[in-house]
């Protein structure tokens, strides 16, 4: 089995006739290579023609039912998730604007303190025969002081515990809202990451039928054909 293949070189000039020269290279096979490689590169041509060659293993039942199911549960968790930490923002939203800390059963009680220390001193001076004496209105007085001087600290405590209270709710609402920013940037990445095992998959299908013909031509190329060059060389004439 021999074949040739030509490349000339020409050159073109005036006088003197010079010469042309070109190479010709014989590739040939040792004979008793010739009906294995005939037979490979038929069986080759048999199998590519096929498409034997092409062949590429697709999605396992196992992965089709990952694939579907993971998604469905990151969508799943992420949307229960999501409307978990919403309804919590909003509880925390309303406690950063709420009134804050009721003082009304505390002012009540220190009420019912005085009246009864009132009620206390009138008894005090009546019995002694001072009712409504300048002492017993000094008491009053220094009494009332008390009273006024325990409201007062109701509501500073109620300040202080209001605005510790708005502080961390704002501060958890903060937390809060970032948990829900980084629930769904998790949630993104997973489903990419779940979609690009999905794309490779499918790219490899795609790429099969180019991945046949490099196997293929492989296997051409690849018989012990060797080549047995030469130059022959031929006169020139003039112009």
């Amino acid at each position: 089995m021999k074949y040739k293949t030509l490349k000339v070189t020409k050159r073109y000039g005036g006088g003197g006739g010079s010469p042309s020269s070109s190479t010709v290279n014989t590739p040939t096979l040792p004979d008793w290579a010739v009906p294995y490689v005939q037979n490979t590169l038929g069986s080759t041509q048999n199998i590519y023609g096929g498409g034997d060659l092409s062949r590429v293993a697709g999605t396992s039942q196992a992965q089709d039912m990952a694939f579907g199911a993971g998604a469905n549960a990151i969508a799943g968790t992420t949307g229960s998730g999501l409307d978990a930490l919403s309804a919590q923002q909003g509880r925390l939203t309303s406690a950063t604007q709420s009134g804050g800390y009721d003082t009304g059963a505390l002012k009540d009680k220190a009420i019912l303190e005085a009246g009864a220390k009132t009620a206390a001193l009138g008894n005090q001076y009546g019995a002694s025969g001072t009712l409504g004496s300048g002492r017993q209105a000094v008491a009053q007085g220094a009494q009332n002081a008390a009273t006024a001087a325990q409201f007062a600290g109701i509501d500073r405590d109620a300040a202080q515990q209001n605005f510790q209270n708005k502080m961390t709710a704002e501060g958890a609402l903060g937390q809060s809202v970032n948990a829900g920013a980084n629930l769904a940037s998790s949630s993104t990445s997973a489903l990419a990451n779940l979609g690009a095992q999905e794309r490779t998959i499918s790219q490899q299908q795609l790429d099969a039928p180019w991945q046949g013909l490099q196997r293929y031509a492989s296997t051409i190329y690849g018989q012990p054909g060797r080549n047995q060059a030469s130059t022959v060389q031929s006169g020139g004439g003039g112009k």
